[in-house]
């Protein structure tokens, strides 16, 4: 089953953080990376990378 990502996502997601979210997703990126790169189009993603993580991790 795939977790709904769209509960941590903000209404129009950055084209550069939806490539490393894609990327992340594909497991074509390592989370650490993820982390570091998907909030550098905006700081205010760095909840949302958090709450992804939590959502695919599973809680």
């Amino acid at each position: 089953m795939t977790p709904d990502l769209t509960i941590c996502l903000p209404d129009r997601l950055h084209p550069v953080s939806r490539m490393f979210l894609e990327a992340w997703l594909a497991g074509d990126m390592s989370t650490s990376s993820f982390l570091r790169w998907f909030h550098m189009p905006n700081s205010d993603y760095l909840e949302v990378g958090q709450c992804l993580l939590t959502v695919v991790a599973g809680g």
